[in-house]
């Protein structure tokens, strides 16, 4: 068995799904550094969609207070997989 990718792939075709999401999607972002920021804890902080991962939002963008832990972006929540946050 050949140890390489199938020939008609380019090279690196597939990196992107390999790099976690890091921006704030919220429609209006209010981060002072902009989407691209995210800090460890507080209100910059970039909390991913619980259920896909392929969402985030800093806490202040979407309102939610510290203890909230867990978040899902609109379209997850939309399809009754359970509340927006927890």
């Amino acid at each position: 068995f050949p140890k390489r990718g199938p020939s008609w792939e380019e090279d690196g075709a597939y990196e992107q799904l390999y790099e976690r999401h890091s921006h704030c999607d919220a429609s209006e972002c209010l981060c002072p550094g902009g989407r691209e920021e995210a800090e460890e804890e507080g209100p910059w902080e970039l909390l991913l969609c619980r259920s896909c991962a392929a969402e985030g939002t800093h806490r202040c963008c979407s309102g939610l207070k510290n203890g909230i832990t867990r978040w899902e972006c609109d379209s997850c929540a939309g399809l009754g997989t359970g509340k927006r946050q927890s």
